[in-house]
């Protein structure tokens, strides 16, 4: 297991060149315990806990980083909003890290794809799901209640109220996203 992997999914240690908060920081924190939680739940090996945690705690590690900085290292075609996921997918294999599940899960835990495996999709729903959120925190917890057993269909819950806010503000969808809703209503 690359190093930055090994250090973010034991001692929830971020790269030197993370752009997060304090708060942001504690949000990375929370999404990797809760993966790992269902890593162990799911009967994982440690490697894989390991680096489901790892995925947790980096996933929004530039998500304070300036978007003109994040738009040079994720390059075009991605919305301000979600520039983060893939620059911070890009940084880390600039590093060296050579896991392409994880990378993607981390490129698309704010918009979806089709494609994900498993620890894409957990992260979708850890992300969403965490329980430092406090907005709707009660139907939150009833979601979480039901994870990990109940993955497809609770994955199928957030990314819709996830496009039903976007398509409520009149905003664009990437087709990523669309492909991954398709996928899980006919799958």
């Amino acid at each position: 297991m690359h190093p930055v992997l090994e250090r973010a999914g034991t001692n929830a240690e971020l790269p030197v060149w993370a752009r997060c908060g304090k708060r942001r920081r504690a949000h990375g924190v929370r999404v990797g315990d809760l993966l790992a939680a269902w890593a162990t739940q799911l009967a994982l090996p440690e490697r894989d806990r390991v680096r489901w945690r790892a995925a947790g705690v980096l996933h929004d590690a530039l998500k304070d980083a300036p978007f003109a900085e994040l738009h040079e290292v994720a390059g075009e075609g991605w919305p301000d909003p979600v520039v983060h996921a893939p620059a911070c997918a890009a940084r880390l294999a600039t590093d060296g890290v050579d896991d392409p599940f994880l990378l993607d899960a981390i490129r698309y835990h704010p918009v979806g794809h089709p494609d994900l495996d498993p620890l894409g999709e957990y992260l979708i729903l850890a992300d969403y799901l965490e329980p430092g959120r406090n907005v709707g925190s009660a139907k939150r917890q009833r979601l979480r209640d039901r994870l990990p057993e109940d993955r497809h269909e609770v994955l199928t819950e957030v990314v819709c109220q996830r496009l039903g806010r976007l398509l409520g503000k009149n905003r664009p969808l990437m087709d990523c996203s669309v492909g991954l809703w398709n996928r899980l209503v006919n799958p």
